[in-house]
């Protein structure tokens, strides 16, 4: 496996030189400036708000408890052992 990925390496090292490598990395930069700056003209948010914010003495009132059950309530049939 290591001397297929080495060999592939070397193909592609022997391919592109180190100016198209720049090449591309100017082109993928120049790209997202344009993107964000196509966002910002446009008056998009930077990122989309996804939950509505809620202050945290409301969470705190609204908090759920947790239903605790008695194994030894009044109606309920006694817990069993595995395999009785």
């Amino acid at each position: 496996m290591s001397w297929s990925l080495t060999t592939l390496f070397a193909a592609w090292a022997s391919v592109v030189t180190p100016a198209d490598v720049v090449a591309v990395a100017t082109a993928v930069l120049a790209a997202l400036a344009v993107v964000l700056a196509a966002r910002l003209v446009a008056g998009a948010p930077a990122a989309p708000a996804r939950l509505r914010a809620v202050p945290a003495r409301a969470r705190a009132a609204r908090g759920h408890s947790i239903r605790s059950v008695d194994p030894d309530a009044a109606g309920r049939p006694r817990p069993r052992a595995p395999g009785v």
